[in-house]
């Protein structure tokens, strides 16, 4: 009887690759595929996951728990109580701001890269919940307006946007604790991510700028697609609109 073997799923994009890039190694294949995958995911936030957090009283930073292998790109949602929470923006002293919807700077008010030149007012959309959020650095939520004896009888559900941790670059395997159904759904935006890289590498045998432009634009309009994607979920016929938030 034969011996068979248990692929990784990441398999069958490793081999496409060797098919049409061939002498290139594994490792070269491997930093590529993490390089794009990464992009990938932080462009669209196509990986979400949702977490609880138990607040505590007068505790103002908490620790988003994440899958293995996998980092924070950004907040997608905080609910608290059923309320969806604001985010928020911090100014130069410090001090909390909500961040504007409306409106627009004037020349004057920006400095010549676009920047504000002024310390934002408070804004037009009104905060709802007991607080606000923020997330300053990875894998860490605070809030504002310190939870009290009412506000720690609910949890804290935030939703995230992840990505693969960068200590698994390290990992010579390939196979970074994705979730399983993303190496079929995204192989052909995956595949064509790091093709545009390898193609475009220069003082290479398998270089070719044209077909890195081809491979490397069709990665950046799969991007697009997957992150409208992303927000309205996997199902057809859902609107790509929503009412203004002044409505």
């Amino acid at each position: 009887m034969a011996e068979t073997t248990t692929c990784s799923p990441i398999d069958r994009l490793m081999q496409t690759l060797k098919v049409h890039v061939p002498g290139v190694t594994d490792p070269l294949l491997q930093l590529e595929i993490f390089n794009v995958i990464d992009e990938f995911l932080r462009r669209t936030s196509a990986w979400r996951y949702r977490t609880d957090i138990t607040l505590e009283v007068n505790v103002a930073e908490y620790f988003l728990a994440t899958p293995a292998d996998a980092e924070v790109v950004r907040a997608m949602g905080v609910v608290h109580n059923g309320l969806p929470l604001t985010g928020r923006a911090v100014g130069g002293t410090g001090s909390a701001y909500i961040q504007s919807s409306l409106g627009e700077l004037l020349p004057e008010q920006t400095f010549p890269d676009g920047d504000a030149s002024y310390l934002p007012a408070i804004s037009d959309i009104q905060p709802t919940g007991m607080f606000t959020y923020a997330i300053y650095r990875p894998n860490y939520i605070s809030v504002a307006g310190l939870p009290d004896v009412e506000a720690v009888k609910y949890p804290l559900q935030v939703d995230l946007a992840l990505t693969i941790a960068a200590g698994c670059v390290e990992c010579d395997c390939g196979d970074w604790m994705l979730p399983d159904w993303m190496y079929p759904m995204f192989f052909q935006d995956w595949l064509d991510g790091t093709l545009g890289r390898l193609y475009g590498m220069p003082a290479k045998p398998w270089a070719s700028p044209t077909i890195a432009a081809y491979h490397a634009k069709r990665f950046r309009n799969r991007m697009a697609f997957r992150k409208q994607e992303a927000i309205r979920g996997y199902a057809y016929g859902v609107p790509g609109w929503r009412f203004p938030r002044s409505w």
